[in-house]
């Protein structure tokens, strides 16, 4: 059964690509935190590789932050063109 609500799909899809954010910048820090520990423990070097290993998470997380707000920047332009092609069309 699919629901026929104007604008479900597009809703859908925007709550899946901004709802996933917090979770890919959670793994990003914790695999570097994991990572970042099991290389102390194998190299007797604590706390320097963890500490290293989550700053390199978070760095990544942050990019892939960026990366997002840059595609919602461009999926703004193209729709702020679209409606001045229809409003120059219009008149």
């Amino acid at each position: 059964m699919k629901l026929k609500i104007p604008g479900s799909e597009n809703w859908f899809k925007q709550a899946t690509k901004y709802g996933t954010v917090g979770l890919e910048m959670g793994v990003c820090v914790f695999l570097g935190i994991l990572f970042g520990t099991y290389l102390d423990r194998h190299f007797h070097t604590s706390p320097w590789l963890t500490l290293i290993f989550t700053l390199f998470g978070l760095v990544a997380a942050f990019k892939s932050l960026f990366r997002l707000a840059k595609g919602i920047m461009r999926e703004d332009q193209r729709e702020q063109q679209e409606n001045r092609k229809r409003d120059d069309s219009n008149t």
